[in-house]
C-alpha cells in the first residue's frame, strides 16, 4: 500500500515513496511548509486499500474479456 498524506498546516498533499505493509506510525516532512506530520497507519486502512486494490484489478481483468 501507498499513502497519501495532505498537511493539517498548509494542506498540501504528497505520497509516501515507499510501500507500507503493516500497521505502524512514522514521520514526514511537508514538501511545501516543511512541518512535521505524524502518519498513522491502521490495520483497517491496510484493508481497505487491499480491498480497493483488488476491486480494481478486477474491473480492469473483465473490462478486457
Amino acid at each position: 500500500m501507498r499513502a497519501v498524506v495532505t498537511c493539517e498546516c498548509c494542506g498540501h498533499r504528497q505520497a509516501v515513496e515507499r510501500s507500507i505493509e503493516e500497521p505502524e506510525s512514522f514521520f514526514v516532512v511537508c514538501h511545501a511548509c516543511e512541518g512535521v506530520l505524524r502518519v498513522q497507519v491502521t490495520a483497517d486502512a491496510i484493508r481497505t486499500a487491499e480491498a480497493l486494490a483488488a476491486s480494481h484489478r478486477d474491473s480492469r481483468t473483465t473490462a478486457w474479456a
